[in-house]
């Protein structure tokens, strides 16, 4: 097909560049594209290739093969780094800091750009450690800010990281994951640093994970993940990968443009920034604002941020910290079902497997093999609550995962009891294609 183009190319118009155009023309023929319209569109000089494209299309039985419906409300396309960005834009981030690295530097790309017209700073430190400490201080000081990086940069940030768990600093910290260990594969995907991230940063505070699979999650999540960080005074955490990080997709849902903003609230002097208090969550103010002497440290530390090795009281910021974790559980993000509902198997996935996954079984649902597919786009906390509406200790349950090692898998297990019966993996440093997905689901099955 690929020779008989450029061969019509090289014949008709004396150029086999031209095939080039020619194919442009045969894909939109095959999506149902109006040949008038898409000559009257064409570049200049362009016109006479399409139709040639046209031309092809109709004699190879082509044409409107897979019609893609026109919407009326028009649609955005968008890669997965520019959803991110946007969406923390849009839960009010004001403050971002990085040093790029494969594949998260985009995300520093959008920032930069919307920093010259929007109330938005990015600084390019110049490594990974200064940038997670700056986005520390700009939390601190008053704005929702947030870091991104990937495996190896992480890696740097974990003291820092530890250091948003003590003094109770809201951040949020997107990790693009990319296939390791070291530099690995720097330019492929693998989703293999979920238990790297859910126990970043030595000691024990708690945390929120989120791993989009879609644009419109993507956007969602990562306002609410600035939300969260702020509510309960504590690091979220975006993981997401190369393969997603990079694809670019349509969304066509209406994107709420509002813009979120941190509450600024003020006290007198007799304020204690980490006050005990019933649920965990203490008053949080910031410098300057107010009368409020805003102290905190490194240190285990008393109500009024001084060091201490009280014992007693130790035990009691633990507790308090930890006490975040039952609100936590409340404001989780169940996960979403597609496919039928009353199948006999289930496949769990998370992350950027969503739509893969997704096409995969409903290409078996087509051939009469029905499959639910469950897809987590919060991967910690888990509770019992999210997925009690779906009997799945009476399923049969299939892992796909983009690591060696079923690792999501293993963390239902530690976290929920469910057992995935068979996992479904691959880490060549690729994603899955639907046609391979589809081949191994049916030998599963």
């Amino acid at each position: 097909m690929t020779e008989e183009i450029g061969a019509a190319a090289k014949e008709a118009f004396g150029n086999v560049a031209a095939g080039n155009s020619i194919l442009v023309g045969i894909v939109l023929a095959v999506i149902g594209v109006n040949p008038e319209n898409a000559v009257l569109a064409a570049e200049p000089g362009k016109e006479e290739y399409l139709k040639k494209g046209f031309e092809f299309a109709a004699r190879w039985k082509l044409t409107g093969a897979h019609p893609v419906p026109a919407t009326a409300g028009g649609h955005r396309k968008f890669d997965g780094n520019q959803a991110l960005a946007l969406g923390a834009i849009l839960g009010g981030c004001q403050f971002m800091a990085g040093y790029p690295m494969t594949p998260a530097t985009s995300i520093m790309d959008y920032f930069s750009r919307a920093a010259s017209g929007l109330p938005i700073h990015f600084e390019q430190a110049e490594d990974e450690i200064a940038a997670v400490n700056m986005v520390l201080g700009a939390s601190y000081a008053g704005v929702r800010s947030m870091a991104a990086t990937s495996g190896g940069g992480f890696a740097l940030m974990q003291e820092a990281v530890s250091l948003a768990g003590m003094t109770e600093t809201p951040v949020v910290i997107a990790v693009s994951q990319r296939p390791g260990p070291a530099t690995g594969l720097p330019t492929r995907t693998e989703q293999a640093d979920i238990d790297f991230v859910l126990h970043a940063g030595h000691g024990e505070f708690p945390r929120v994970i989120f791993a989009p699979g879609s644009i419109g999650e993507m956007i969602g999540l990562a306002r609410k993940g600035f939300e969260l960080a702020d509510r309960y005074q504590i690091p979220v955490f975006i993981l997401t990968d190369q393969y997603f990080a990079d694809s670019v997709q349509i969304h066509e849902e209406e994107i709420p443009l509002d813009v979120d903003s941190r509450e600024y609230r003020g006290f007198d002097r007799t304020y204690k920034r980490y006050l005990l208090t019933g649920d965990g969550v203490s008053p949080l103010t910031f410098p300057g604002i107010s009368e409020a002497l805003v102290r905190l440290d490194s240190d285990e530390h008393d109500e009024e941020g001084r060091i201490t090795e009280d014992r007693g009281l130790r035990v009691r910021m633990v507790d308090k910290r930890r006490k975040k974790i039952a609100l936590l559980h409340k404001e989780a993000v169940s996960p979403t079902l597609y496919g039928d509902r009353k199948a006999a198997a289930v496949i769990l996935c998370w992350g950027s497997t969503k739509h893969i996954v997704e096409e995969a079984a409903e290409r078996l649902a087509r051939e009469g093999i029905p499959l639910g597919v469950l897809h987590f786009g919060q991967v910690y906390p888990l509770t019992p609550e999210m997925v009690a509406p779906y009997g799945l200790d009476t399923k049969r349950l299939i892992g796909v995962e983009n690591n060696a090692g079923g690792l999501f898998a293993r963390l239902l297990k530690n976290e929920l009891g469910l057992a995935v019966d068979r996992s479904i993996l691959k880490y060549d440093g690729d994603c899955f294609t639907v046609e391979e997905l589809y081949r191994m689901l049916k030998g599963v099955l």
